[in-house]
């Protein structure tokens, strides 16, 4: 189950993205049409669907937030179906829907509880599971979270799950360098703060739980669900700061994550900050 705290945590970030405080979630150019996927979640969802895409395909957009992704997946032609369990969110996210003229559904679920009962009318409806960035670090029990993917999907349906990478949600800081996150899950982990990763300025407090797993976990939680492995990728570049407030935009326009120097003063080797995973149920 999911702490208080956290749900508290993500009502209040959902009344606050999206409201012109933050340059995360430009709003107005999503209802004017101008935004898409971003590289990395269409080449997720390219690789999950054979480069066909997901029009007239049945997607589950989990842990949602306020649906961003959401309407993007729906103006592609996908019937999308949007599970959050924070009300708040899916409140934003019908108006948000609204605005831009899609039809998405909202289902209030914590992602944890998706394979029980009380989601069966839900049970092999969807061809494609989708979940992006910021979504695995909330979980306590990730072995759950997968059997709700893998409920969810029809048979041959594909899970996409592109998250930050492990190593990326270790620092606190790199100047100094502060590490003060587990690679791998050795149980909760409190803590307390303000602001937003799309505004660390915000006028927000809160206390939160969160979990560390590692890229082995996560697979291995995929396969315990009884799901494919299909495809890993880790990527070391990303065209935006998925952190918010930690990586370098380099002159390609790319994020990338340096510690140190590299052979004769050059650059040192960028590290993973995100991965992709793609799996299929049998």
């Amino acid at each position: 189950m999911t702490s208080s705290g956290n749900l508290e945590h993500w009502e209040s970030l959902a009344a606050f993205h999206g409201t012109g405080s933050d340059n995360y979630y430009d709003i107005p150019a999503l209802v004017r049409g101008e935004l898409s996927l971003r590289a990395l979640e269409a080449a997720a969802v390219a690789e999950a669907t054979d480069g066909v895409g997901v029009a007239g395909l049945q997607v589950a957009h989990v842990q949602s937030h306020i649906g961003i992704d959401t309407v993007h997946l729906a103006r592609l032609g996908a019937h999308v179906t949007a599970f959050d369990f924070s009300p708040m969110a899916l409140h934003r996210l019908r108006e948000l829907a609204a605005e831009c003229g899609v039809s998405i559904k909202t289902v209030v679920a914590d992602s944890q509880e998706l394979q029980s009962q009380k989601f069966a009318t839900w049970h092999r409806r969807f061809d494609l599971v989708y979940a992006t960035i910021g979504v695995v670090s909330w979980i306590a029990d990730l072995d759950a979270w997968m059997n709700g993917a893998f409920a969810l999907l029809k048979p041959g349906g594909r899970l996409v799950l592109l998250e930050l990478h492990p190593l990326a949600c270790m620092p606190e800081t790199l100047e100094p360098p502060v590490f003060d996150f587990p690679y791998v899950n050795d149980g909760v982990h409190h803590y307390e703060g303000t602001g937003s990763y799309a505004n660390p300025d915000a006028d927000l407090s809160w206390a939160i739980d969160q979990y560390g797993w590692s890229l082995g976990e996560t697979v291995n939680a995929a396969i315990g669900a009884g799901l494919t492995i299909a495809r890993l990728d880790e990527h070391v570049a990303a065209s935006f700061d998925p952190r918010g407030d930690l990586l370098t935009k380099e002159e390609d326009g790319m994020y990338r994550w340096r510690i140190g120097v590299g052979k004769d003063g050059e650059p040192a080797q960028p590290l993973p900050v995100l991965f992709t995973l793609v799996a299929r149920r049998p």
